[in-house]
């Protein structure tokens, strides 16, 4: 987004009663500094120097948010300074976390050009909800970072944004955003589009306990819409769960997706899932020039029929897919990253062994006791559904370099999954050691191998009621 600075109002929240001691809540002054310069037309709000205690602040259109090299917005330690969550007068069929905005530090509802730039650092604190008030399905989650809603012309760059309880950067129903230069240590998801469009995210280093860079499409709208028309590249992401996904709130759909130069590291899960499971139609996504090394499972795409949302809507639909340019390699082995929820957090679990997993639905096993010599690797799976088959699916220069050492597996792969999404739907250790393809119209495979460290008994693909 661009926009002239030189003749812009310019308001330093000094003026306006913040004080810069790392101990003093700010947000009224910080709240006012917005207010008064909307007031006039717009402009910059700057933080200089010096560590600011900030809960709540409520973006207006045409404000900037300037956050200086050596400054520090510091989240409110008490989570009962931030906003409460909003009432909402409409049906609830996401999760929580995409549902509520004003629980947030820093919230825009129907806002136009607004950014939050520069070189300093937002550090959220690691607060939590200790109480449980937010209820069960948020699982203790505190404040998000940055959430919001209907906005359009934003710019979010240059800044460090960590321990954030709950999602980092969310956005839902916007258009024309640009994502650049942050560098994210979260516990949740890191950056979530959510039916927007028009956006670009690039050259951020993302580590999250959750998702990476995570697209969703669902009700909190109260209607159905798409994301669409995004473009991801150049980006380093390191993640608890999956890199790179395309769900799970997969309600309206995704269209003209594009994603490249992606270094995928030290993630428990998937590198690249793309997901619909709630009615969502996905058409048209092309992924190229990524590189893995210690990911669990490189490869999942999934349509299954959890069907969230209203009665009556039917089962999506995934078509003209292309994974191009995509190596995974070990070595697979321990890494350090960040807590994953709450209750690892207060555990300080921030050791992952790549064999050991919690328990899952549809796990083969509950995991306990593996060891790096045990078969612990996920099998890679792209499937469709019985009478709903993937279209057009194609894998152009793919390699994979996986742990292996499959000696007994169940060649009898099950029709029905769990209904949340995760590449472990259909069981842990599938009958290919490379990928599992099923109920697929239109697969074209170009350059795509599979070698294992450890010998495996297992083909490299199998293929279960596929066209080529």
């Amino acid at each position: 987004m661009e926009w002239n600075q030189g003749n812009a109002f310019i308001v330093n929240v000094l003026d306006y009663g913040a004080v810069a001691d790392g101990l003093t809540l700010c947000t009224d002054a910080v709240q006012k500094a917005v207010d008064i310069c909307h007031a006039n037309g717009g402009g910059i709000v700057r933080f200089e120097g010096g560590r600011y205690v900030l809960s709540t602040v409520f973006l207006k259109s045409n404000v900037h948010i300037e956050i200086a090299e050596n400054t520090a917005l510091l989240g409110s330690l008490n989570f009962y300074d931030y906003a409460q969550q909003e009432e909402i007068d409409y049906p609830i069929y996401q999760d929580a976390s995409h549902t509520y905005f004003d629980l947030s530090m820093f919230v825009g509802r129907n806002c136009e050009n607004i950014s939050i730039t520069g070189k300093g650092k937002i550090d959220m604190r690691s607060v939590w909800d200790e109480d449980g008030v937010r209820g069960e399905a948020i699982k203790h989650r505190g404040p998000k970072c940055i959430a919001l809603k209907e906005c359009k012309n934003i710019e979010i760059s240059g800044l460090e944004i960590v321990n954030v309880t709950d999602l980092a950067v969310y956005f839902a129903g916007c258009e024309n955003v640009d994502i650049y230069g942050l560098k994210l240590k979260v516990y949740i998801d890191g950056i979530s589009p959510d039916n927007s469009k028009n956006v670009r995210i690039h050259d951020c280093d993302v580590e999250t306990g959750d998702d990476g860079i995570v697209f969703k499409s669902s009700y909190t709208l109260n209607r159905l819409d798409v994301c669409k028309d995004i473009q991801v590249w150049k980006c380093n992401i390191k993640s608890r769960c999956t890199a790179i996904k395309f769900g799970t709130e997969t309600n309206g759909g995704f269209e003209n997706i594009e994603i490249e130069d992606i270094d995928i590291r030290d993630t428990r899960i998937t590198g690249i899932a793309i997901e619909s499971v709630d009615g969502a139609i996905v058409d048209g996504v092309h992924i190229k020039n990524v590189r893995m090394k210690n990911v669990n499972a490189p490869l999942f795409i999934h349509l299954g029929k959890r069907m969230r949302g209203p009665k009556g809507r039917t089962i999506g639909e995934i078509k003209n897919i292309t994974l191009e340019n995509i190596t995974a390699e070990g070595p697979y082995e321990p890494y350090e990253i960040i807590p994953w929820n709450y209750f690892s957090f207060k555990e300080n679990d921030t050791l992952q062994l790549p064999w050991v997993f919690g328990k899952a639905e549809s796990f083969d096993d509950t995991m306990s006791g593996n060891t790096a010599e045990s078969d612990w690797q996920m099998t890679s799976n792209i499937c469709g559904l019985q009478g709903y088959p993937l279209k057009n699916i194609t894998l152009k220069n793919v390699h994979l370099k996986l742990d292996g050492g499959v000696k007994k597996y169940n060649r009898n792969v099950p029709e029905d999954a769990q209904d949340y999404p995760e590449v472990y739907v259909y069981g842990r250790i599938l009958p290919a050691k490379g990928i599992y393809f099923r109920h697929i119209n239109g697969l074209a495979l170009d350059n795509v191998t599979v070698e294992t460290y450890r010998d495996d008994e297992r083909e490299p693909f199998v293929f279960d009621d596929v066209e080529k």
